[in-house]
């Protein structure tokens, strides 16, 4: 699988955030996403069932990240998922 890196702006609170999002197959054989925003450290975001939706993987290593700025990022993520599938 070739890695594409998607880069969007999300706005939240008034402000507005750069994204940069990295897909990849984990181990399990799922969707992936390496997420940055604004030059933050990477976190992972993976589809989360009882949301129904991405949502970040926690681990010791996430960013601080509100929770606005993850599911404005989450939807978006679906949103480039489901026009990848369609094409």
């Amino acid at each position: 699988m070739r890695l594409t890196t998607e880069n969007f702006e999300i706005v939240s609170g008034g402000n507005i955030y750069t994204v940069k999002a990295t897909e990849y197959i984990n181990g399990s054989e799922e969707l992936r996403y390496r997420v940055s925003f604004n030059d933050n450290p990477i976190c992972v975001f993976g589809w989360n069932n009882e949301l129904n939706r991405f949502a970040v993987m926690h681990d010791k290593r996430n960013p601080d990240m509100s929770n606005e700025i993850e599911t404005a990022i989450g939807k978006r993520l679906e949103k480039i998922q489901q026009m990848k599938e369609a094409a």
